[in-house]
């Protein structure tokens, strides 16, 4: 099997990784700071260690801003709920998945909140932020975009972005799901409030786990219950991380995100890039100028990209090339990825995309295997 779809969740993960999943299985299967004794407390401690590691990989200052979620999606409905209320406006990029969307669309219909577009040029920032800056109003509470595309792999210039708006009072959050791990972020260069994380991507932890990192206290929760804290109060704790971490946390992805983090601080994030990038410049520069095979970015005028590529054969239905790959043991993904106005931007909403997404983990003999087999595609026409 050649798996190139990690812009859904990584695979292969290092082997400390699965190491790590095991043994915490094995080794921390108590509650944290549900128990006093040994083997909770033991458990507690390897969360707060994961905290620490994640805190500090993002440039966050205080540990407890680090909130485990259930998912990268769970992070950005927490803070839409969280930080608006009615008649608050919010500025999205063009090219956002729906875990943005459906959750302000949400707030639109039922808490009055509005909502616009931004429009994403991908080779020019200065008129990415001039767009940005004409959509602001006197309303405008916060910007929620994505860092890298999930259709494209086009980055947004966030740093840039954040200073604008800060300069507007304005709250940054950022979808990071498709570049932690891969292209570095720090929360106070960067200039975000709020970081929404899939660490089962880019961080090589397991499915099932998530991360919002940013000052959650000023978040309104959207769920509430035991915390292993004050539990002799009906109400919520008002400090963090436990408001809100209700439930019983998933210890296991958690431990097994940390030594995630561990791999790539030992692998070095800059040769993680390298590689990544490496493998979708070669599919680009190998299918770009075939007659029937439509590709939507032009790789050399990117500054900065996450690890996807997107691509069409004339007149052939993605999901047939998607089948007709997977035939030869190439795992790709095909449709709409979730992100209709990226594909609406790129006028494939009719039809979507075939997307490649490699990791550190690819091969060269994968990506010439699958350039062969797309090759191969086009013996039909």
């Amino acid at each position: 099997m050649i798996y190139l779809d990690n812009s859904a969740t990584s695979y292969p993960k290092p082997k400390e990784v699965y190491e790590a999943y095991k043994n915490a299985i094995k080794y921390y299967h108590s509650n944290p700071g549900r128990g006093g004794y040994e083997n909770s407390i033991a458990t507690s401690e390897k969360i707060y260690e994961t905290r620490l590691k994640a805190a500090a990989f993002f440039g966050e200052e205080k540990e407890e801003n680090v909130i485990f979620t259930p998912s990268c999606t769970f992070a950005v409905n927490m803070v839409m709920k969280g930080v608006l209320n009615p008649g608050d406006h919010v500025l999205i990029s063009d090219l956002e998945h729906n875990a943005v969307v459906r959750v302000l669309e949400h707030l639109r219909r039922y808490n009055s909140i509005k909502y616009d577009t931004f429009s994403v040029d991908f080779y020019d920032d200065i008129k990415t932020l001039q767009s940005l800056k004409n959509a602001f109003t006197a309303q405008t509470k916060l910007v929620f975009c994505t860092h890298a595309s999930n259709v494209l792999g086009v980055c947004l210039p966030i740093r840039k972005i954040g200073m604008l708006c800060k300069q507007n009072g304005v709250i940054l959050a950022v979808d990071g799901a498709q570049s932690a791990g891969i292209i570095p972020i720090h929360m106070k260069n960067d200039h975000i409030d709020y970081l929404c994380l899939a660490p089962h991507k880019g961080l090589f932890a397991p499915m099932g786990t998530g991360m919002l990192i940013g000052d959650a206290l000023r978040l309104k929760t959207v769920i509430e219950g035991g915390t292993g804290s004050q539990s002799r109060s009906f109400l919520q704790p008002d400090y963090l991380p436990d408001k809100h971490e209700s439930g019983t946390q998933n210890t296991g992805g958690i431990i097994a995100m940390s030594a995630g983090i561990d791999w790539i601080q030992k692998t070095g994030i800059e040769k993680i890039y390298r590689a990544d990038t490496a493998h979708i410049k070669a599919l680009w520069q190998a299918l770009k100028d075939e007659a029937h095979i439509q590709t939507y970015v032009n790789i050399e005028k990117l500054h900065q990209f996450a690890p996807v590529f997107s691509f069409n054969i004339k007149n052939m239905p993605s999901e047939m090339i998607a089948q007709m790959l997977a035939k030869q043991g190439i795992c790709v993904r095909a449709g709409l990825h979730c992100a209709p106005l990226a594909h609406q931007k790129i006028g494939t909403l009719d039809r979507g995309t075939v997307r490649i997404s490699s990791s550190f983990f690819t091969t060269n003999n994968d990506i010439n295997y699958t350039i062969s087999n797309i090759k191969n595609l086009l013996l039909n026409f």
